[in-house]
């Protein structure tokens, strides 16, 4: 059953978090006399709340909503109220305690009072799921010391259940949180916060904008250029992302210090995202000797080539998931009537002019003189038609598409950009995903796994003067071969591949697992050169050519990036190739043992 199909109903959430400021120190404020004068010098006791950090992909604070503040009259409390229309929907943020003064204070109570339409309960609905946790995810405990100077993070998160088919009655669940902070005596605890896969990477990080050890140029990376001993090798912080929540952290080069176990399978660390999770890709299983030392085919997830799209003849088969297929279609296509724009009336199309183009008759078709003339009913009589052919490219032939029932070219592009069918790698990805990792989902993220189809350059797509010549290219292709600006955004909510719907996800996919883009290969150490390949140094080339999930452009086929010899390459999506799946570990993910290194990789339990 799929709860896409049930009514939606709201659970309205109100939190108040507050911190109570213990008065043990007003003891020390006394002055003792014994056989004279001795003064204790007076302190100062000030435990509060500060810089409040929403979590990216948490609910948009709705019309009579609030989102996390501190209190302006009163910097020991924390206020909150969002709403949670949809399973999977969640509010999180994180909040740093700070004890400002210069006496340790130790948490002494942790106190929840829990309300469900006003009634107290001792547990929340099974449907909510809430926690107050150290950043790291650690739970609370009494005793815990926060010295004086000293600063923790909590992490606040409160989320419906996204297994939930079918709602409950609509809610309010109000929450009072209590946290008593006293003077720290000797039974004061040091919280052990345990090193995380996160922390392991931030802390060998240079921000990649400068010269550096390995990076010569003092600009810093320039990714025009391929990942070397003078352009890049190591772990980078992203230079823009240096003062967000997470900032990106990436692996460069020719390196041996990203390898990971999790799940039996071997994997290499990429980078960081946005919400403090690691994103992986797929590198085969561990030797008996527990090393991950694969090359070729056996750092792909079959030993079978797998197509990206079984059909090429439409644009639609760039897609992760693609919509209607217009396919293509090839004529001589002289002599025919063109036209620079159509109308529809009662089931039939009629070319018409626009501004100071004509329709005309074209006894030649190649060259420019169809940039303004896209529509044709495919007739050296007729200018009316009850479907009608847009001509996107011209040589010796016309290749157009089929339009029908008032349809334009603009409308068959958003179509076949929708997402309602598989693609043929999604379908393999999803199987192989079912057969090994179902158990692990629990450890991973919900990412965005982006297949970034916004537009660099229509080409003989736009009807209004697009050169019948000039291909469809997509940004990827213009970030890679023109600006060398690679990007870990998603323009479109549309080609955001996740699990959950969310402000900036599609929703579209079964299980939290994708494809590498080739903006992450670009960060990587990869640059695109088109034709021509020569191996090339990082640590993704397996000396095995593989998919990843950025399209490049339409012109006689739909083609996709991939990896060969360490390039950035172009294929047509039904040519049979490698697999190496990504995955993205949740944030706070630790490590029991490692060094990274292949013979001696992270362990994730």
């Amino acid at each position: 059953m799929s709860y896409k199909n049930k009514k939606i109903t709201t659970y309205f959430i109100i939190i108040a978090f507050a911190l109570v400021a213990g008065t043990i120190y007003a003891l020390l404020q006394a002055t003792l006399d014994i056989d004279g004068s001795s003064l204790i010098k007076s302190g100062t006791w000030d435990i509060h709340f500060a810089n409040i950090q929403v979590t990216p992909g948490s609910v948009s604070i709705g019309t009579g909503d609030s989102a996390a503040t501190i209190d302006p009259g009163n910097n020991c409390k924390v206020d909150f109220s969002v709403s949670l229309a949809i399973p999977g929907d969640f509010y999180e943020f994180t909040v740093d305690v700070v004890n400002a003064g210069t006496i340790d204070g130790m948490l002494n109570t942790f106190v929840k009072t829990l309300k469900v339409n006003n009634e107290v309960v001792s547990t929340l609905p099974e449907y909510i799921t809430y926690s107050v946790t150290y950043v790291d995810g650690i739970e609370l405990q009494q005793y815990q010391l926060l010295g004086a100077g000293e600063t923790e993070t909590y992490k606040i998160r409160i989320e419906l259940d996204s297994s939930l088919e079918v709602m409950p009655p609509a809610s309010t669940i109000t929450a009072n949180i209590a946290l008593d902070f006293i003077q720290a005596d000797s039974g004061a605890i040091k919280v052990p916060h345990p090193q995380t896969l996160l922390d392991t990477i931030a802390e060998n990080a240079v921000i990649d904008n400068i010269a550096s050890t390995y990076v010569t140029n003092a600009n810093g990376i320039q990714f025009n250029a391929i990942s070397s001993d003078t352009n890049g090798k190591g772990i980078y912080l992203r230079a823009g992302t240096e003062n967000d929540t997470y900032p990106i952290y990436y692996y460069r080069g020719d390196v041996d210090n990203n390898h990971v176990k999790f799940a039996n399978f071997c994997w290499k660390i990429v980078r960081t995202t946005d919400t403090g999770g690691v994103k992986l890709i797929y590198d085969g299983v561990p030797s008996n000797e527990g090393a991950c030392n694969n090359t070729r085919k056996a750092t792909n997830i079959s030993t079978t080539n797998i197509k990206f799209n079984e059909n090429y003849n439409s644009p639609a088969y760039v897609g992760y998931m693609y919509g209607d297929v217009y396919t293509d279609s090839s004529a001589t296509g002289t002599n025919w009537y063109y036209g620079p724009d159509v109308t529809y009336e009662n089931g039939t199309y009629t070319l018409t002019s626009k501004g100071s183009y004509n329709v005309e008759k074209k006894s030649t078709i190649s060259g420019t003189n169809l940039n303004y003339h896209h529509y044709t009913c495919g007739s050296e009589e007729a200018t009316t038609c009850t479907s009608v052919r847009y001509v996107y490219k011209a040589d010796a032939n016309v290749y157009y598409i089929t339009l029908t029932d008032g349809k334009k070219v603009e409308d068959a592009l958003s179509e076949m950009f929708s997402n309602t069918t598989n693609s043929t790698i999604k379908t393999a990805i999803d199987t192989w995903y079912q057969s090994n990792m179902t158990s692990y989902t629990n450890k991973l993220e919900d990412t965005v796994y982006c297949n970034d189809r916004s537009i660099f350059q229509l080409g003989g797509w736009n009807p209004d003067g697009g050169s019948a010549t000039s291909p469809l290219h997509f940004s990827g292709y213009n970030r890679a071969n023109t600006t060398y600006a690679p990007n870990l955004g998603c323009t479109n909510k549309n080609d955001a591949f996740t699990v959950k719907e969310t402000g900036t996800g599609n929703g579209k996919l079964t299980y939290p697992v994708g494809l590498l883009t080739s903006d992450e290969a670009m960060l990587a150490g990869m640059k695109y050169v088109g034709k021509v390949v020569s191996a090339k140094v990082n640590y993704l080339n397996a000396n095995a050519s593989y998919w990843l999930g950025s399209p490049l452009g339409f012109s006689a086929t739909p083609d996709e990036f991939y990896v060969r010899a360490g390039n950035l390459y172009l294929y047509a999506v039904d040519f049979a190739d490698g697999c190496r799946v990504a995955v993205s570990l949740k944030p706070g993910t630790q490590i029991s043992v490692g060094s990274g290194t292949s013979s001696d990789p992270y362990i994730v339990e």
